[in-house]
């Protein structure tokens, strides 16, 4: 998972990890050297991956400022070396020099208790509330509550003690939020805090699959756990044909899968998800126009006197999905200064060379930016893309969608002024058949 702390410093790092490193067991993810990406990140939106040959380590609770090549056993701090004297501040993981899978497993369990096989060679394991047998740890289920169970790691030569939690997974599916409560029914998600959020699930004897409708009925798959902790995705309308892979403890969007709505069904139990965008409560009033929507990214644009590029960027992207439309249609006079009056300071330009020079180089970066989310909008594409059948099954539809943007851009058709659910056909299959699309685009 991403680490997704607020950062004061001009630069830091972040950390995803692999489904390697999570248990169902284990309430945080556990580091492991090669399944775990490394980022170097800067205010200016940029976030290069870096090599673990750039990354040192020192202990969370060292009181020097020493850093090791290795990393040391329990909680410690990570952090990439930064371009020299940059200090990029560092992220907090957990080290238990063993893999999850390998560190502990249930032996036993029924209705009352649970009982955990630990192997941990590097020291003792003592854990709350626990008997220790010949099985492993047996504990009550009454006694881990909803923040689980400490367990207490004292390495038997360097580092010092450290504990994790434990806890019994939920059966069945299960969503969390940021704090990682569960969440249930419906939720609105932003779509910038979407990778805060978790789903797990677990299987038994009687359990082994939920499924889950994507973006109002679009695609419809079934999701089937395997007995090696990954979930197949597979097609409900394409003979249950395999989708993807997925790990059965990991982010959000991974399920989501590109989608802006979900509708998630295991038994009897339902969750709702519906991705928004930061501005579309400013955006309630806007119209499906060129001129329109130019003129609310400038006013975004100008909004702070230091915007985040990239993160507007993201956020005005979310608007295609709202109004049915995508950026990529526009022409250069959509937002031409022009068309921004009013939100222009123009007063008093021709007495004030200084001024005018402000407001041009002003627009200047506002006409930047915009060729830019054009060109964003264009290259954007879901993670699942249709195969090739559904090319084929779909050639007609996706010539008559291509038809209407080549129109539009020779000026024999205006593609705003389509009806909402032919600019909304346009903008799904553009979105799944990409491929096609750039072909009879550049043909």
């Amino acid at each position: 998972m991403t680490n997704t702390t607020k950062h004061c410093a001009e630069a830091w790092t972040e950390v995803e990890f692999s489904a390697a490193c999570y248990s169902p067991y284990i309430t945080s993810p556990v580091y492991l050297p090669k399944e775990t990406n490394y980022y170097l990140c800067r205010k200016d939106g940029s976030r290069e991956q870096e090599r673990l040959t750039f990354v040192v380590f020192k202990a969370a609770n060292a009181t020097d400022d020493e850093w090791e090549d290795d990393p040391m056993l329990g909680d410690i701090y990570l952090t990439i070396l930064g371009d020299g004297d940059e200090e990029v501040e560092p992220v907090k993981v957990l080290n238990l020099g063993v893999a999850p899978e390998d560190f502990i497993s249930v032996a036993a369990e029924d209705d009352k208790s649970i009982t955990f096989k630990i192997k941990w060679r590097y020291g003792k394991v003592e854990i709350d509330k626990a008997t220790q047998t010949d099985e492993g740890f047996t504990i009550s289920k009454e006694a881990f509550g909803d923040e689980g169970i400490n367990c207490r790691l004292t390495p038997r030569r360097d580092g010092e003690p450290f504990s994790i939690r434990l806890q019994i997974p939920y059966v069945g599916f299960a969503l969390m939020d940021a704090a990682g409560k569960r969440v249930t029914d419906e939720v609105a998600i932003n779509y910038d805090e979407v990778d805060n959020y978790t789903f797990s699930f677990v299987g038994d004897d009687t359990t082994d699959r939920f499924s889950i409708t994507l973006d109002d009925g679009k695609l419809n798959y079934l999701c089937i756990l395997r007995e090696d902790g990954e979930i197949a995705v597979r097609n409900l309308r394409e003979r249950l044909s395999m989708v993807k892979e997925i790990h059965n403890n990991t982010k959000l969007s991974e399920l989501l899968m590109g989608a802006h709505t979900a509708l998630i069904k295991h038994k009897s139990n339902r969750w709702r998800i519906t991705l928004k965008g930061a501005d579309f409560e400013e955006a309630e009033a806007l119209q499906c126009d060129p001129v329109a929507l130019a003129r609310f990214a400038f006013e975004q644009f100008t909004a702070e006197e230091n915007i985040d590029e990239a993160q507007l960027a993201n956020r005005l992207i979310h608007l295609e999905q709202k109004l049915a439309f995508q950026w990529f249609w526009m022409k250069e006079e959509d937002w031409s200064h022009e068309n921004m009056e009013g939100l222009m300071d123009m007063e008093g330009l021709d007495e004030n060379p200084e001024k005018m020079m402000q407001q041009a180089l002003l627009f200047n970066k506002y006409e930047t930016f915009m060729k830019q989310l054009c060109a964003f909008s264009y290259v954007s594409q879901k993670p699942i893309q249709g195969d090739q059948l559904q090319a084929r099954n779909n050639k007609r539809k996706i010539a008559r969608c291509a038809k209407h943007i080549l129109a539009h851009r020779a000026g024999e058709e205006n593609i705003w002024q389509l009806e909402e659910e032919e600019r909304k056909e346009i903008l799904d299959l553009f979105g799944t058949f990409h491929r096609e699309f750039e072909a009879a685009l550049q043909a």
